[in-house]
């Protein structure tokens, strides 16, 4: 089996640096991946992330044409943008067949897949590849998920992707999610795994297992929180395994993750108390700051906050999403110490 190796560093590595890769990161992340024969290299969001506005976010936050037409020539990868459709309209990608991109991914919350088909048929209608992310696999049930795949099963876009964006499963999550999906769609199936349980390599294998065929991967593992699945360590058991088999040259993905840590990354990538805490309570990473202070002020538990947060479910980050749980959990106290008096 040869997997699909997709990296997606200049993408969701943004929201380690706010997209500030500079002209010569981009040249050297996308070059030297092309070289060590990385199947897709994502160079980042078309018309912004739908998950962090920033007024000084990155060329790569927006791929605009400008952006697009100064990468280099590639060999052997092929270049794909991602567009959440909440902040990127339609007609905003019209001008994507005359740049360098083959692949267009289109990423939407299970509340909002509705709004998929659409995207799909006008990429389809631009001549080019065009895949589907599902955010927070985690947050549906698995008849939830077969809900999601009904939607999306009579556009068969190129692949379909479950995307763990809070790093809350578990190997056995993600083989019953690929199971289900793989008897429902007509079209191969990839995995977006993030780290906050230290599962990331793990939940990718039992998804190969399971039936994916396409695998997301960052250098250094650069993302948000704890971060995804790394390029390097994905390269190295796909070469190490002999039931794999991958295009990609390891020594030189290593030299790409290198040039990640020593030149590009603010800070080395880690696992801590807020990564952990926001995967075990399966809730979106924005939150942990906020569940940290608004607690203390109320002198309750982060972690149980955070629990609360996870259950309901939120599908935004909100400072009062955090307080109405925060006052709710006091009174709750309260009550209790009252009928304890």
């Amino acid at each position: 089996m040869k997997p699909t190796l997709l990296d997606c560093t200049l993408r969701d590595g943004g929201n380690q640096n706010d997209w500030q890769f500079t002209a010569t990161d981009v040249h050297t992340i996308v070059s030297t991946l092309d070289a060590a024969r990385v199947d897709v290299i994502e160079v980042g969001y078309r018309g912004g992330s739908g998950s962090k506005s920033s007024a000084t976010a990155g060329p790569s936050a927006h791929c605009t044409p400008e952006y697009l037409a100064a990468l280099p020539a590639v060999s052997h990868a092929e270049l794909a943008v991602m567009v959440v459709p909440t902040v990127c309209p339609v007609t905003a990608m019209d001008d994507l067949p005359d740049s360098p991109v083959s692949l267009v991914r289109i990423a939407a919350y299970p509340w909002n897949i509705d709004g998929v088909p659409e995207y799909v048929r006008a990429v389809r209608a631009l001549g080019l590849k065009v895949g589907v992310n599902l955010m927070a696999v985690s947050y549906t049930t698995l008849e939830q998920l077969a809900e999601v795949a009904a939607v999306v099963a009579g556009e068969a876009p190129d692949v379909f992707y479950i995307a763990d964006s809070f790093g809350a499963l578990t190997p056995d999550d993600v083989r019953r999610r690929i199971e289900l999906l793989a008897e429902r769609l007509p079209t191969p199936l990839g995995i977006h795994a993030h780290n906050n349980l230290g599962l990331a390599a793990a939940n990718a294998v039992a998804g190969l297992d399971a039936g994916v065929s396409w695998l997301d991967a960052s250098l250094c593992a650069m993302a948000r929180g704890a971060g995804n699945l790394a390029t390097e360590q994905a390269a190295a058991f796909l070469t190490a395994w002999p039931k794999y088999d991958t295009h990609a040259d390891l020594p030189l993905v290593c030299e790409a993750a290198e040039y990640v840590a020593e030149q590009v990354l603010p800070r080395p990538m880690t696992v801590r108390r807020a990564e952990i805490a926001a995967g075990i309570n399966d809730h979106h990473f924005y939150f942990q700051d906020r569940i940290e202070k608004i607690s203390a002020r109320h002198g309750l538990d982060p972690w149980e906050v955070g629990r609360r947060i996870g259950a309901a479910r939120p599908r935004k980050v909100l400072d009062e999403t955090v307080e109405d749980v925060c006052r709710e959990l006091a009174g709750q106290t309260e009550h209790t110490n009252g009928g304890d008096a």
